[in-house]
């Protein structure tokens, strides 16, 4: 028989630290786009050109449409946890947890 291995973190601290770091850089970055997009949303060029291709107005769509779509996904993640942490009160003052025996609450050892 093979066992999977079990990781055991004791210590989570450094996890929170790279997640927190993350999450940070990921909030840089989305703040750098929007300025980027808001800073050059009125140049000004001629559209009149060889083939009316403009580099900046591909760049702003593709960067504005990247970022409504992950607001959207945001705002869709925010609304579903949200509803989440609105219900689980209501299941866990039911008593729905309370029926389900568990070795703990029947009192089992288990290093005999």
């Amino acid at each position: 028989m093979h066992h999977a291995p079990q990781i055991n973190i004791k210590n989570k601290q450094p996890l929170k630290i790279v997640a927190f770091v993350f999450l940070l850089c990921f909030i840089i970055v989305l703040l750098l786009s929007e300025a980027v997009l808001l800073t050059h949303v009125n140049h000004e060029h001629d559209h009149l050109g060889a083939n009316a291709k403009c580099a900046t107005c591909a760049y702003l769509t593709a960067a504005g449409n990247l970022l409504k779509s992950l607001f959207a996904a945001l705002a869709g993640a925010a609304l579903t946890f949200g509803c989440f942490s609105a219900i689980f009160p209501v299941f866990k003052s039911a008593g729905f947890h309370t029926g389900f025996p568990t070795l703990i609450r029947l009192k089992t050892r288990l290093n005999n």
